[in-house]
């Protein structure tokens, strides 16, 4: 039986692991629907709070930075409209949202920023307002003066004269956008209340307050002045409930189809890496490591491949995991070193004195008891000293840090460099940077992919680059396919590229033929 017929076709009760993958689908549904629910329920009601404090804020800056003019313009000289209607209008020019300025004596209109000198009583003009208080604010639909426009009268009492003082009128075709126009995700509009009257961002005429929505609002004071601020947010709208309700449905169907699958093929797998091992189905490509000037062959990465007699070429991601997750990385890897060993005799011919020979170690290797074995087998088996050999350590697993300590000092004893895979893809890199000494990192090609591009990855790069640079790390970068990623790494002190812009994984007769081709030279390969 083939490998992905051995995942799906079992003697394993399938009908038993449908029912759990099922079950477990279903709890993963309604336990990620719940949560997802709350956590933007959460998130619209901080936003709400955020939206209420920073509006209030606003307001109360703007509305005090109007009543300290209003105070200013209460000490202009009174008596005649001509020494003040100068400063009058230039103020109602300068002040956002300002209509008209009003100076009142005695409860009487003598003075307006937009008509000159004039004669009116306070109540002819707004009827609700109280002009014997300190500080007043009325709601309006219109004044005599323009009607049917929604307005804001203000009014300050002169503290030294009963019946004077300023009256400012606010044009709230602009008002709104200027203290309450807010973009951000969950805000769905305002009112504006004084008195028994509102105005809200959906209509340009008042309504009593008793009409506004009941619901899904939130009321903010704003300082001492005699209005409120009403949000409307609700915490959940249908619009979350139908994505959550989707995202969990297609989360829930992946998972129970993976649990599935999983469960369905945990031994088929086993077995057909051991008869692979047994039969030979593995060998050993190598793909070539560049220097970044020269553009030279200065070493090469040994990797493990899988061609099945009936499935055809395995991908690597697949097995390599699973025998990680199985404890079966040790006899794959011990049979990479022994194939690898075998050509490296020929493949010295070639390659350059102290090439880079890089082999993948997993951290779950290096806690086995044979692992040292396994290495000084390797050693001994490999040509005398004209390889550099680097132990490139995955992230795949965490590793004790008092084992590692003591078996990468024990690699370095032998001659052995030490470098990270993948950096960044896994929970250890740091711990590996803070706690050993190390001579390679491997840039992930993930972050190699990001450059040029405008995604979240494209920063972090850059921190990874200078952060080798600082620890004096020398840097190899994978997965390079276009000349701008290899200009960009080159300028910023990478110090090897590998990766399909140079050359695919090549057989060991390939790479030969590959490095004679880009190092030059009169060199004869043995047939």
């Amino acid at each position: 039986m083939g490998l992905k017929s051995a995942l799906t076709h079992t003697v394993l009760p399938r009908r038993s692991y449908l029912i759990k993958s099922l079950i477990a689908a279903t709890l993963l549904f309604f336990v990620f629907s719940a949560a997802t629910l709350y956590v933007i329920a959460l998130k619209n009601e901080q936003q709400q709070q955020l939206i209420g404090a920073r509006t209030a804020q606003f307001s109360a800056t703007y509305l005090q930075n109007l009543t300290d003019t209003m105070k200013r313009l209460s000490q202009l000289p009174g008596g005649s409209c001509d020494m003040a209607e100068d400063q009058l209008s230039r103020d109602a020019a300068l002040t956002l949202g300002v209509r008209d300025f009003l100076l009142v004596r005695d409860g009487l209109v003598y003075c307006s920023s937009a008509t000159g000198e004039m004669t009116l009583a306070v109540e002819d003009i707004f009827s609700g307002l109280d002009w014997h208080k300190p500080l007043d604010i009325q709601l309006e639909q219109g004044t005599s003066f323009v009607p049917n426009r929604p307005v804001i009268a203000i009014w300050y009492r002169d503290p030294d004269s009963e019946g004077s003082g300023v009256l400012a009128t606010l044009e709230l075709t602009l008002s709104p956008y200027m203290l309450f126009a807010q973009t951000d995700e969950g805000y769905h509009g305002f009112a504006l209340i004084i008195g028994d009257n509102a105005l809200t961002s959906h209509n340009t005429t008042l309504i009593a307050v008793k009409d506004l929505p009941h619901s899904h609002y939130s009321e903010i004071r704003v300082g001492d002045y005699p209005f409120t601020l009403r949000l409307y947010a609700p915490q959940i709208t249908g619009e979350n409930i139908r994505f959550t309700l989707l995202a969990a449905l297609l989360l829930s169907l992946m998972v129970g189809a993976l649990i599935y699958f999983t469960l369905v093929s945990r031994h088929s797998p086993e077995r057909e890496i051991m008869r692979a091992l047994r039969d030979g189905q593995f060998f050993v490509e190598y793909q070539p490591v560049m220097e970044t000037q020269s553009l030279k062959v200065a070493g090469l990465e040994a990797l493990m491949r899988w061609q099945h007699p009936f499935e055809g070429r395995i991908p690597p991601d697949i097995f390599i995991s699973y025998a990680e997750s199985q404890g079966m990385i040790v006899p794959l890897t011990q049979r990479m070193m022994q194939l690898a060993a075998e050509d490296a005799h020929r493949l010295q011919q070639v390659m350059p004195f102290k090439a880079k020979f890089g082999i993948n170690i997993s951290p779950h290797h290096m806690n086995k008891v044979s692992f040292r074995d396994d290495v000084m087998n390797f050693l001994s088996a490999m040509p005398e000293n004209h390889f550099q050999i680097v132990f490139e350590i995955t992230e795949r697993g965490m590793i004790d840090n008092e084992n590692a300590m003591r078996e990468f000092n024990w690699l370095r004893r032998q001659g052995i460099e030490i470098a990270i895979d993948d950096f960044g893809t896994g929970h250890s890199a740091l711990i590996y940077l803070e706690k050993f000494t190390l001579d390679y990192l491997k840039i992930d090609r993930g972050f190699v992919m990001s450059i040029d591009q405008n995604t979240l990855i494209a920063p972090v790069l850059d921190t990874v680059l200078k952060l080798t640079e600082e620890l004096k790390l020398k840097t190899v970068a994978e997965g390079v396919e276009t000349v701008q990623q290899a200009e960009y790494l080159r300028k910023h002190g990478v110090t090897l590229l590998q990766g399909y812009l140079y050359s695919k994984p090549l057989s060991a007769e390939e790479l030969m033929h590959f490095t004679v081709e880009v190092n030059g030279g009169n060199i004869v390969l043995e047939k």
